[in-house]
């Protein structure tokens, strides 16, 4: 599950003792967890006080929706977090938001966890939502959302980092105010304080960001010296006899030092980091530094760097169709405090690709962790745990999806697999034909993997659902026909040039219909015809369990009323039900699962009567959504043009995105998987939020990467 392996691993959990007083201490470092003498008081003391928090969290600037951030290496049992959680419902304005970055390489296991946690009984509201919605050990970045005390969803945010801490905060994307450097103490643990990690220390730090750390070890404090954070020592907690704190302060740029001591050793400074040296396409817009040279209303404006306008903070942002990627966006927007108008051209959201009666979450792992592969596991992951928190079970089941080896090919991939790759049991397993008809209450003749957690949700009115918040204004039956930029944002127009609404940013959700506007008709994006047929049960229709996925699908019951399908038809745009589609639904039931297909036949269910929805998917050529700033296209074929000759030589020239214009869509059949991490990402570019993945899978899903390709390629 890292980058440039070749296998997926799960992560080894942490293996614990336990003292005398049910202390948790580390078999693999030999140190603890928290302090014998108070764990609590402790945080308190290294990591609240010596960062100056409480009295900077009652000063900050949260008007502009910006959140305050904290990255901490060494999340162990999320003590830091909980009390950093705690005290900041304490200290910080009832609409600010606290957003908490934390890496672990060695997991605890969730009942550990538990146990750790159950030391401290004022933690328990806090700790039992952390316990709930604990990632598994598996790598990569896992964004949670949490309620307060006042029930608000989403003030609090966790991004917690599975995985070597260099690696993964040298792909992280973030701002951050305060760190609180924990872990093992590097005499113990001496491999996580690398000079990688001091260096993406400094690249996520800004002007005013603080550091304090338990330990005063000289590793420690040369390696933050290096970085350009002026450091002193203090005394410790309890025996401790000291530790260190530091900021980082920026004068043009540049560190700015006290000069050390006669006596003292010199410090070489860290270079900074440049991640986007070798893939300057790619640059997000808030990292650009040339003016901006985009064209509007028809007139070149010099007077900005892209930078100075990706940065802007968002107040308004409209975004167009609400279908599942539409409403996402909205509702993650809409809890940043940002005012959204959302636009449907039908009479109310999920009218669209997104209006099946069922959708399936699930997903089909590559055998190798590519990125597309990587991000959709991450996007699976978020999405359960996000359906789990905020919709009712009358709108999602976590009731198990099946997907069968139909195939002698699929059953030959699948096995090699499961051989090649280390899952946890709780996300999916190999499964017996026998095992499968157990798991799903009817006969089945193949094998395949099972998804205990994946399930069905009603995709319509999840957008309905999310289509509603005090900070979304709902359009419906209303067409957008143009985009307008000016210096006051841009301009939505209908049909009769009159201005719909006015936002600060925009984001394109409106699926295939993306390319109907002038700035984004050179998308690659495909519309695929899709029919579910739905079938009416009665008394004898025989029942499942799970989702069954084969070369279609079948879901469990809801109202009466079975659904399967779908047909795939490319270049095909006839929205009428048709009979040889509903067959053909039928036919893959019937070669997939006979037993329950005959099963069908005898209980009298009308497999006769045409029933169901016709839908267009909207897919990229790659098949993994497109997320991202929205690029201009003429001017990356202009700067980055020397790609078409020698892709090995890489042009000195930075991307050129139409300013706070942002696209999310191209999610298939998969839109459930993916939709709600991509609006996770959308509020990262339009919020300045930190990013929910690490910066490989980002660049899987920046528009622009069909247009470098096709450079490349010689396709363009």
């Amino acid at each position: 599950m890292n980058a440039g392996k070749n296998t997926y691993r799960q992560l080894e959990h942490a293996a614990l003792n336990w003292d005398e007083n049910s202390l948790p201490i580390s078999s693999e470092f030999d140190d603890v967890y928290f302090s014998k003498a108070s764990g609590l008081d402790e945080t308190r003391y290294v990591f609240l006080q010596h960062n100056r928090l409480p009295e900077r969290w009652e000063s900050f600037d949260f008007s502009q929706g910006t959140p305050f951030v904290i990255a901490e290496t060494g999340f162990g049992t999320g003590l830091n977090f909980l009390c950093a959680w705690q005290a900041f419902l304490q200290h910080a304005p009832a609409d600010a938001r606290l957003h908490f970055i934390s890496v672990e390489k060695f997991p605890l296991t969730q009942e550990d966890l538990k146990k750790s946690l159950s030391i401290w009984p004022e933690l328990k509201a806090l700790a039992d939502q952390l316990i709930e919605v604990y990632p598994l050990p598996i790598p990569g970045v896992h964004r949670r959302h949490f309620a307060c005390a006042s029930g608000s969803a989403g003030r609090i945010q966790l991004t917690l980092l599975q995985g070597d801490a260099s690696e993964l905060f040298s792909q992280l994307e973030a701002k951050v105010d305060a760190w609180f450097l924990d872990g093992f103490a590097p005499a113990k643990n001496p491999e996580m304080w690398t000079p990688e990690l001091f260096q993406a220390i400094r690249r996520l730090s800004d002007h005013g960001t603080t550091v304090a750390t338990f330990t005063a070890a000289g590793i420690v404090r040369n390696g933050l010296k290096a970085a350009g954070f002026d450091i002193k020592k203090t005394k410790g907690f309890g025996r401790k006899r000291h530790m260190v704190c530091g900021e980082l302060i920026l004068q043009d740029g540049q560190p700015v030092q006290a000069p050390p001591a006669p006596d003292a050793p010199i410090i070489e400074p860290l270079a900074l980091a440049t991640p986007w040296q070798d893939i300057p396409w790619f640059k997000p817009p808030n990292q650009l530094s040339t003016a901006a040279n985009h064209q509007i209303d028809g007139e070149t404006d010099l007077t900005k760097t892209v930078a100075q306008i990706a940065t802007k903070a968002a107040k308004s942002c409209a975004i167009i169709g609400a279908g599942i990627a539409g409403s996402t966006t909205a509702q993650a927007l809409a809890r940043q405090g940002i005012n959204v108008t959302l636009i449907e051209q039908n009479s109310q959201p999920g009218q669209a690709g997104s209006g099946n009666r069922q959708g399936v979450l699930y997903i089909k792992l590559g055998t190798e962790p590519s990125p597309h592969s990587r991000f959709y596991l991450a996007g699976f992951e978020f999405s359960r745990h996000y359906l789990q928190q905020n919709v009712s079970d009358e709108l999602w089941q976590a009731s198990g999806v099946l997907q069968l080896a139909t195939s002698e090919k699929e059953h030959k991939r699948q096995q090699s697999f499961l051989e090649r790759n280390q899952f946890p049991e709780q996300l999916l397993q190999g499964v017996s034909a026998e095992q499968a008809s157990e798991l799903s209450g009817t006969k089945l003749e193949h094998s395949g993997l099972y998804f205990p957690n994946a399930g069905w949700a009603r995709p319509a009115l999840l957008c309905q659902q999310f289509s509603q918040h005090d900070n979304i204004q709902l359009l419906t039956d209303t067409f957008v026909d143009k985009l307008e930029h000016n210096e006051q944002g841009w301009k939505l127009l209908d049909k009769q040039g009159e201005i719909i609404t006015q936002a600060d940013q925009v984001v394109i959700a409106c699926a295939a219909s993306a390319k109907h506007f002038e700035q984004t008709q050179w998308l690659p994006t495909k519309s695929i015809r899709g029919q579910t047929t739905y079938l009416q049960t009665n008394e004898q229709t025989p029942k499942l369990n799970t989702v069954v996925c084969h070369e279609g699908y079948i879901a469990p019951a809801i109202d009466d009323q079975l659904c399967l399908g779908a047909s795939f038809n490319l270049r095909d745009e006839e929205t009428e039900l048709r009979d040889s589609d509903q067959q053909h639904n039928l036919d893959l039931l019937a070669d997939a699962m006979p037993d329950y297909h005959q099963a069908l036949q005898a209980s009298d269910t009308d497999l006769e009567t045409l029933n169901g929805k016709v839908g267009f998917r909207c897919a990229s050529p790659d098949y993994a959504p497109l997320a991202g700033p929205a690029p201009v296209y003429d001017s990356f074929l202009e700067r980055y043009e020397r790609l078409r000759h020698d892709a090995t030589r890489i042009p000195d020239a930075e991307p050129e995105y139409y300013p706070n214009l942002y696209l999310n869509i191209g999610h298939g059949s998969r839109g459930l998987a993916s939709a709600p991490l991509c609006a996770e990402v959308l509020t990262g570019y339009i919020g300045n939020n930190p990013q929910p993945l690490e910066r490989e899978l980002l660049n899987a899903l920046q528009p622009s990467r069909f247009i470098i390709r096709g450079m490349i390629r010689g396709r363009l």
